[in-house]
């Protein structure tokens, strides 16, 4: 910039400022043309739109010439009624841009009085900008123009024919049902995020810390062995998810196995390794225990599963309760109190559906009405709150661990979500074009 126009910083200010009050105030004339058009027709209009316009050239005429030693046109007469003429017609295009790229993204809602009336004088300034003496203004005005539209294009983008509704349904979703929460201390999985921690569907904590981690063990019969010298002395299953990292010898035979993501131990039974392998969160002597207790599964503890005796082997562990497992065979044992899955344990679950009858309490190990059009349920792994709007009941879940009085909260602040705030979940979607493909590169930059 050079030394003339740094120098007059105010007159700058003073320009900007002139122009954004007239530009402010030039949508308004609109007033006057429709009440023109209301008492005298068609020729009152022309000539009141003419006498707007030579009102709004004359003043800003009068703005540049105050201003002139900072203005690239404010040399001559003759330049200075361009740069209004110049400032008018190009302003008023970017009005007008601006105007539809409002109403097409809706800004999350109307934007008010105020910020409507800021928002019109912008275009008008901007283009001012473009002219001022020092490169700084004649670059940065159209590199702050450049963003604005390229922002514009991103939210502008238009919805292919029939998305909404088929993401609507594919998420089992419709007007009526699809109701939003913002919860503290959460986040809305990405599937159901509606932005700024408003969402539907699934809600998982904030501080990855807060989750804890999952405890349980599996107990596996293995026939194959890993060809080659075994760890401690000790032959290795194969498919074992013991089969690498460190071992310590034990009291009794046992074999200790660690590594970063189980540890536990192998145990020989007949012509099997058993294995008794559980999550870093498992404690050593609960892993111990049960491997000092290793027998095959009774007929109980197999219920139903067919052919399974010989090949599926249980053993006691306090505070967990065993099932059988498929794939591979074998047992797998759980806290009792359901906080093996960490993440399930903090996990909140919203949903609404039409209410039927007594579907409330349907399944529920508890169901207890407290107040305000609130129902206490508890399940095996979930407790939560059920409120009634209207015909529709939004159901609130998280699993043991999360506090009753934030289910509570969070049944109490579930709303209809608006169209607005559904479509920000929408997928990115596929480029279709050259104008797309600007807005996929402008939303991923």
């Amino acid at each position: 910039m050079s030394e003339r126009s740094m120098g007059r910083p105010l007159a700058v200010v003073a320009q900007l400022g002139a122009v954004w009050v007239l530009g402010t105030a030039l949508p308004m004339s609109g007033v006057i043309l429709v009440l023109a058009a209301y008492v005298g027709g068609t020729v009152l209009v022309v000539v009141s739109a003419l006498l707007t316009t030579a009102v709004v050239l004359a003043c800003l005429f009068a703005v540049v010439t105050s201003t002139r030693e900072v203005s690239l046109l404010g040399a001559t007469a003759r330049r200075r009624a361009l740069w209004a003429v110049l400032v008018l017609v190009l302003g008023s295009v970017g009005w007008l841009l601006e105007y539809r790229l409002v109403d097409i993204t809706a800004l999350g809602g109307s934007p008010g009085p105020l910020l409507t009336y800021l928002l019109w004088g912008f275009p008008f300034a901007l283009v001012a900008g473009v002219f001022l003496r020092g490169w700084p203004y004649r670059f940065g005005a159209p590199a702050v123009a450049l963003v604005l539209v390229g922002a514009g294009l991103v939210a502008s983008r238009p919805e292919p024919p029939g998305e909404f509704d088929a993401w609507l349904a594919a998420n089992n979703l419709t007007r009526e049902t699809a109701y939003a929460v913002a919860i503290p201390g959460y986040l809305p999985d990405s599937g159901r995020d509606y932005g700024n921690g408003l969402g539907g569907g699934s809600f998982h904590p904030r501080d990855p810390g807060a989750v804890p981690p999952d405890r349980y063990l599996t107990i596996t019969a293995h026939d194959q062995l890993v060809p080659g010298e075994g760890m401690c002395g000790q032959p290795t299953a194969l498919d074992s998810r013991l089969a690498w990292g460190s071992c310590t010898a034990e009291a009794g035979g046992l074999v200790y196995r660690y590594n970063e993501v189980a540890h536990g131990y192998q145990v020989p039974v007949g012509h099997r390794q058993v294995t008794v392998v559980g999550t870093p969160a498992v404690e050593h002597d609960l892993l111990r225990a049960a491997a000092s207790s290793l027998r095959p599964a009774t007929a109980a503890e197999l219920g139903a599963q067919p052919n399974g005796a010989g090949e599926y082997y249980a053993a006691t562990v306090p505070g967990y309760v065993g099932q059988v497992t498929g794939i591979p065979a074998g047992m797998l044992y759980a806290p009792a109190d359901g906080t093996g899955n960490g993440a399930r344990t903090v996990a909140i679950t919203l949903y609404a559906a039409h209410a039927d009858g007594g579907a409330i309490c349907f399944q529920t190990t508890e169901c207890t009405p407290d107040g305000s059009g609130l129902t206490y349920v508890r399940n095996q792994d979930t407790h939560g709150y059920v409120a009634r709007h209207g015909a529709v009941n939004v159901r609130v879940l998280g699993g043991p661990r999360v506090d009753r009085t934030l289910l509570r909260q969070a049944a109490v602040a579930a709303r209809p979500a608006t169209d607005a705030e559904l479509r920000r979940a929408l997928p990115a979607p596929t480029p279709r074009g050259a104008l797309d493909r600007f807005r996929e590169w402008l939303r991923e930059f």
